[in-house]
């Protein structure tokens, strides 16, 4: 298991060995400048991949940049969330099933390794895998043999798999949650997505790059960021790092009334970005790991609190999409305070609303 610690000058070539550009990787810190470096050593050599980083680094520019630079750029490149499909389905959907092989299967499926043949996959949130679909995972990895769900046969597939998570996954097999020969299996090279908030001198390009792009989006390519913006954006948390500075700009430009976009935008913007940042109490005794995930518990459970239990809006806040959020719920135990929550605002609101209409009645009586 490998972790390369790479030097400061990168290169970026135009191109990958086909006709597509490399994936865009914006900033000049040290840190993104060394990351970018190791995917440089890492990518050629044809081994699985571990890509880890919280929430919002961008772990999947990651994985598609190890695609572009490896010899594998001309073949497929295909993602699986693991999260996003529940486990009774995930191994369809991984390994393809044959017809009949279960009820509501009319007709056979490739699977996503079967697509992936002579390219790469990406495993995003792999650590979300059931236990039983990681020993095929593993045997996938170990010699390449796939064995659709209902097929009397194995199949071949020549596949190098990136896997993305923001899991400690040595943790996770110390807690039994993920198998010790798959982690060591998927960790034979370790890249490292820092969070934001260590290599902050890159807020300027990345706000920039998004008001740029939503701008074009939007059909105005004249908008800016004014220099109080910029600053204000600096000092700012984000818990969501990159992701979260993204839908914060898109945002700003999306409501913006001038050319010019200052920082009463930011100011006027829903409370998702924390003014201080929760501090790690270095006097606990419990684990970095175990004290990140009490840390991840409490911004979750505030966002959800001040956006009144909605799934939808805490993810957009967080800047997550929804199934992930869902996720974090269930692993901390919030689903069913958020719901009664929200059940409790609810009830709120019709009896305030009864409550007044009762006194209009009365008034107009």
């Amino acid at each position: 298991m490998g972790q390369f610690e790479a030097g400061a000058n990168v290169r970026e070539p135009d191109a990958t060995r086909g006709t597509g550009r490399l994936p865009s990787i914006i900033g000049q810190s040290m840190a993104m400048r060394r990351l970018v470096a190791t995917v440089a050593r890492v990518a050629p050599k044809d081994v699985t991949v571990l890509v880890r980083g919280e929430t919002g680094t961008g772990k999947e520019l990651i994985a598609s940049l190890v695609h572009a630079r490896s010899s594998r750029s001309q073949g497929p490149f295909v993602r699986f969330n693991c999260a996003a499909i529940p486990g009774e389905l995930a191994e369809a959907q991984l390994f393809g099933h044959v017809q009949g092989a279960f009820t509501g299967a009319t007709h056979a499926l490739r699977g996503f390794f079967a697509q992936a043949d002579g390219g790469t996959l990406v495993l995003d949130e792999v650590g979300e895998l059931p236990l039983a679909i990681q020993a095929k995972l593993l045997r996938a990895l170990q010699g390449g043999e796939i064995q659709p769900v209902g097929a009397a046969r194995v199949e071949r597939a020549d596949v190098r798999v990136v896997a993305c998570t923001n899991r400690d996954l040595a943790a996770e097999v110390r807690a039994g949650r993920f198998r010790e020969d798959l982690y060591y299996r998927l960790a034979v090279l370790e890249l490292i997505v820092p969070p934001l908030r260590e290599h902050r001198e890159d807020i300027p390009a990345l706000a920039a790059e998004f008001a740029r792009r939503y701008g074009k989006r939007f059909g105005d390519e004249e908008v800016r960021l004014s220099p109080a913006l910029v600053e204000e954006l600096c000092r700012a948390q984000w818990p969501g790092n990159v992701r979260q500075l993204e839908n914060a700009v898109a945002r700003m430009v999306a409501l913006r009334s001038a050319a010019e976009i200052d920082v009463e935008a930011f100011a006027s913007a829903p409370n998702f970005v924390a003014s201080a940042e929760p501090g790690i109490d270095p006097e606990s005794t419990g684990t970095l790991s175990e004290q990140l995930e009490a840390l991840e518990r409490r911004i979750i459970s505030r966002v959800m609190e001040a956006a009144a239990g909605n799934q939808s809006e805490a993810a957009r806040r967080l800047g997550l999409n929804r199934g992930s959020l869902i996720v974090r719920l269930k692993k901390y135990g919030l689903m069913t305070h958020t719901v009664l929550r929200a059940t409790r605002q609810s009830f709120q609101d019709a009896s305030t609303g009864l409550t007044s209409s009762t006194a209009s009645q009365q008034a107009a009586a």
